[in-house]
């Protein structure tokens, strides 16, 4: 009953067993030529995801090390070059203060030297003054004697005559 039923869908049983025959030989070629290649081409596209997340991970945590480590270097270079201008600055002030004690000692050598030469050329000064002095004294001294030796010798004279 069932297989006349079937039959009169058109349903025949040797058609739908070699049906079923082709459908698994495609099944197990699928399967041997084509799933197998397929699903080792998935996998290695897969491991080639998952390799690449590692990756990016373990490049993620070195590039945070290297940053930390970078920040750690520039803050060593910081304090470096801070302390590098703490020593500079206390070097030039000490220069600057050891310039300023020679430049004093200079200048009292210099106004030393000076005063000396002034002095030097006032003593030279009041000698040609004295020497000055010395002759114009003698000059007018000559002059006053002359005049005096001149009406000394005519009232000389005058009284000679008389």
């Amino acid at each position: 009953m069932l297989e006349k039923i079937l039959e009169n869908f058109g349903f025949d049983w040797r058609l739908a067993l070699a049906n079923l025959i082709n459908f698994l030989i495609i099944v197990w070629l699928l399967k041997k030529f084509a799933f197998k290649p397929i699903r080792k081409i998935l996998d290695e596209r897969e491991n080639k995801i998952k390799k690449g997340i590692e990756d990016t991970e373990k490049s993620a945590q070195e590039l945070q090390l290297t940053k930390q480590t970078s920040e750690k270097t520039l803050l060593n270079a910081r304090n470096e070059a801070n302390e590098i201008i703490a020593r500079a600055n206390k070097e030039s002030e000490k220069i600057i203060a050891e310039g300023a004690v020679v430049a004093e000692q200079k200048t009292k050598e210099i106004i030393n030297l000076a005063k000396q030469a002034v002095e030097q050329e006032k003593q030279k000064m009041m000698a040609e003054i004295k020497g000055e002095v010395v002759e114009l004294v003698i000059d007018v001294s000559e002059k006053i004697i002359k005049q005096k030796t001149i009406g000394n010798e005519k009232e000389l004279i005058e009284k000679l005559l008389e």
